[in-house]
């Protein structure tokens, strides 16, 4: 019974001696930013159509299809590049005030596209060709969104978190000799990667390229996308 007893103690002195070790941390954050010029322009695509009948706007959104995917040839973008993201048919109602009830007047087609432009200097002339010049009201392309993006993310954030864990190390050694004690060891390491950048959204943009036809071509501007770094760590102080 004594032997029991003992054990159970040791392990009871065992268990307070790592958790007063752990209590003996320094933990300081480290922060790094990076900016890198894009090489990539993201579109959201949307080809749409309405008809009377479902076959008819079908048949509408693949000819207006057709068009834009000359364009995508003439700009030289990749099969890999191009993705339809969503595709629906739905009907569609108008209120009758008479009868107070919907009245299905006919069908939508909606495709939408994820298309990524390896040329970012092309992408105001890119906008410009995906508005076909013929004007009308049952079919058409809008371009829903823009973003900027790199293939060369990868590294450049790499790069930075290793600045995020000097900055942090810094931190940790001017807090330990204030302090009068000496860093141990890394306890843990945690880090959060953000990436912000320009992100021009155009909304309706087909109707608005039609209105402005006669004008100068489009220019949007890339800036530079930030990438931005946060860690965490924790050091073991004697």
């Amino acid at each position: 019974m004594k032997q029991i007893f003992a054990a159970m103690v040791l392990v009871f002195v065992c268990a307070a001696s790592v958790s007063h070790a752990e209590d003996r941390l320094i933990v300081v954050n480290g922060v790094a930013e990076r900016g890198l010029d894009p090489n990539l322009v993201n579109f959201n695509v949307e080809v749409w159509s309405k008809a009377a009948t479902a076959k008819q706007a079908q048949q509408l959104a693949a000819n207006q299809f057709k068009q834009i995917k000359k364009t995508f040839e003439d700009f030289k973008i990749k099969k890999e590049d191009i993705q339809t993201d969503n595709y629906s048919l739905t009907p569609e109602y108008e209120y009758d005030q008479k009868t107070r009830q919907n009245k299905m007047t006919g069908f939508r087609v909606s495709q939408s596209l994820a298309v990524t432009l390896r040329k970012v200097e092309d992408a105001g002339n890119f906008l410009d060709a995906l508005v076909s010049e013929k004007k009308t009201n049952d079919s058409g392309v809008n371009v829903n969104a823009l973003t900027w993006d790199s293939d060369k993310r990868t590294q450049v954030e790499t790069a930075t978190l290793a600045d995020a864990v000097r900055v942090a190390k810094t931190k940790a050694d001017e807090i330990a000799k204030a302090a009068g004690v000496k860093i141990k060891g890394v306890s843990k390491i945690s880090h959060a990667s953000m990436n912000q950048g320009p992100q021009p959204v155009f909304r309706n943009y087909a109707m608005k390229a039609q209105m402005a036809m006669d004008s100068a071509s489009t220019e949007v501007a890339s800036g530079q996308i930030k990438v931005r770094v946060e860690v965490t760590a924790e050091y073991e102080i004697n």
